[in-house]
């Protein structure tokens, strides 16, 4: 019975000691490219490392976050980024995100998932990471509709920020037919009368797939 305890328990250490923990005082540099899957450059798009400072708890077997910090940039004309600083000064355990709450184009691109490079910042004073941006399943509808509306249009303006609406409403009243297009995630609907947006209303952002609220 002993042995299988101390057995679970080194397979328990070394599942902890998986999670890498690092302490680099010296500079770090990571560089790369941002392309889509056709092989296009991505330009303005946001790249993050991630440090988290992470204690071990050997009696709770876990390690506790105690801060987080970030080191970012955006993608150049070209797609490429670069991105210097002193991996001690953000933490001890390291993520690279390639988006970000703002100014990532989440209508056109699925969300990579972050990468850990903390053993990577331990070896190489240089790492190199490339990624390649997957279309958003809904993209080619999205594109397909900016086309239709027309481009210049407040239709594919809401479009092109907020993507497909979760919901159309046909309505007729004094104000004539009207349509609106309902985003509960991001607590907006916009009513248009043909071609012309003639109101927004906003509301508390609601989870995906929830019932959009009366205006």
């Amino acid at each position: 019975m002993r042995g299988v305890r101390a057995l679970l328990l080194g397979v328990l250490l070394a599942g902890l000691a998986g999670c890498a923990t690092v302490e680099v005082r010296e500079t770090r540099v990571v560089t790369g490219q941002v392309t889509d899957q056709s092989g296009k450059p991505v330009a303005g798009s946001p790249v993050l490392v991630v440090g988290r400072s992470l204690l071990l708890k050997p009696m709770q077997w876990q390690y506790q976050e105690r801060d987080r910090k970030e080191a970012r940039t955006a993608t150049g004309a070209d797609g490429r980024y670069r991105l210097e600083f002193t991996p001690a000064d953000l933490g001890n355990n390291f993520f690279l995100f390639f988006f970000d709450v703002s100014g990532f184009d989440g209508v056109k691109y699925r969300k990579p998932e972050p990468l850990e490079i903390t053993d990577l910042l331990r070896r190489d004073r240089g790492i190199a990471v490339n990624q390649v941006l997957q279309f958003h399943p809904s993209w080619p509808e999205v594109e397909r509709q900016i086309g239709f509306y027309g481009p210049a249009s407040e239709r594919a303006r809401i479009l092109r920020k907020h993507g497909l609406p979760d919901k159309r409403d046909r309505a007729a009243g004094a104000e004539g037919e009207t349509e609106a297009w309902w985003y509960p995630a991001a607590g907006v609907m916009y009513t248009f009368k043909e071609d012309t947006l003639i109101r927004t209303h906003t509301f508390q952002p609601l989870p995906t797939g929830a019932p959009a609220p009366k205006p």
